[in-house]
């Protein structure tokens, strides 16, 4: 389990300080699935890098502040406060919960939970 920890520690300092491609390489697994809400899984890790090149080309002056943090058997549960500009949507700040399941040290399933008006 203190393993586990710290991979799930090591991956939120990552995306805390929005290292996302260092994120991606060292915890997602090739089989990954994620939802945004209650929206159309995005599958594979190539479709999620694509997806995230997209959102990080349009946002700036970007934080991440994680608020909490549960690690549990092959699941962790983080609450996030995000602000960011967004060049279509403007400035966002809002909070997120974000559930990932973990299967062979690496994320398998990843859902996330935010207000979207």
């Amino acid at each position: 389990m203190e393993n586990f920890k710290q991979k799930v520690e090591d991956f939120s300092r990552l995306v805390e300080t929005f290292q996302y491609e260092e994120a991606e390489k060292k915890y997602y697994h090739p089989d990954f699935v994620k939802h945004e809400n209650e929206n159309a899984p995005t599958i594979g890790l190539a479709q999620h890098r694509k997806e995230m090149r997209q959102f990080q080309n349009s946002i700036s002056n970007e934080s991440a502040t994680l608020k909490e943090l549960i690690i549990s058997d092959d699941m962790s549960v983080a609450e996030w406060h995000y602000q960011f500009d967004h060049k279509d949507w403007g400035h966002k700040d809002f909070m997120e919960i974000s559930i990932q399941r973990w299967k062979d040290g690496k994320i398998i399933h990843e859902r996330h939970h935010y207000r979207t008006e």
